[in-house]
Parts: structure tokens; sequence; C-alpha cells
């Protein structure tokens, strides 16, 4: 990790920031292909209505069209943050779409391993595009 030291312009205090390392960076990449291949296969069997997709929407009381809307967000979203411009609004947009789904899964009483998975999924999300988006490391003080 390399560290960067400048002084403030309201303070004499100097500001220490860090600088992923090669390992660090390589390993969000590794994490933000994982997290990708899980959510274009979703976004995906959302688009293409395979049954189970419809037999969940319908288990929740969704209206018909609901499942291809999810499929065309969270696409929509994947690609924001894959697109280095839109990195970090797009790990905010798929924080927000997964959490949409915890609400979903909780208000319908589903298995808390399904919203635990979400929030899995959210948190890995962070963690492959924080070493390689220093806006989102900005975003929270880091």
């Amino acid at each position: 990790m390399t560290t960067l030291s400048a002084t403030s312009a309201t303070s004499a205090a100097p500001v220490t920031r860090t600088t992923p390392g090669r390992a660090a960076r390589s390993t969000g990449w590794v994490l933000t292909g994982l997290v990708t291949l899980f959510l274009a296969f979703d976004s995906i069997t959302h688009l293409l209505r395979v049954p189970q997709v419809v037999e969940a929407n319908e288990a929740m009381g969704g209206a018909d069209w609901f499942p291809t809307v999810c499929g065309v967000v969270l696409a929509l979203c994947l690609i924001a943050y894959h697109v280095p411009a839109t990195r970090a609004m797009g790990a905010v947009l798929l924080t927000a779409y997964l959490g949409g789904a915890c609400a979903a899964n909780l208000l319908t009483q589903a298995p808390l391993a399904n919203t635990g998975f979400a929030i899995a999924t959210a948190v890995l999300v962070w963690a492959g595009a924080w070493p390689r988006e220093p806006r989102l490391r900005a975003l929270v003080g880091g």
C-alpha cells in the first residue's frame, strides 16, 4: 500500500491517503468478476422469465411485468458498475437494488438465508470496487 501525504488548505495538519497495492486491486477485479457473473445470471433469468422467477413473483403477489423490470434495472446498474466514469454510482445503485431484494425477502417471510445472500452480494460489490475506485474510498472517508 502506498501512502500519500498532502497538506490541507484549511489546516496545517497533513492529510494522509492510501492507495491500495497491486494485490488489493487484483483481488478487487476477481471479486468484481464473481459478483458480475452472479448478478448477470440473475438479470438474465428475470429477463427470460424462467419458471422459478415467475413462481417467486407470483408468490410475492407481484405484477406480471415485475420480473422483467427487475431484470432491466439490474442489468443497467451492472453496466453502470463496469463503466469507470459511473462505477461509484453503479455500486450505490446495486446496493440499493440488493436492499430492495432484502426488503422483499423479509416482507414475504422468505428464508433468512435469502436475505443474508443479498447482503453478502452487496458487500462483495463494494469489496470488488473499493480497491479500484478512489471515489468510493472518498465517499466513506477511506
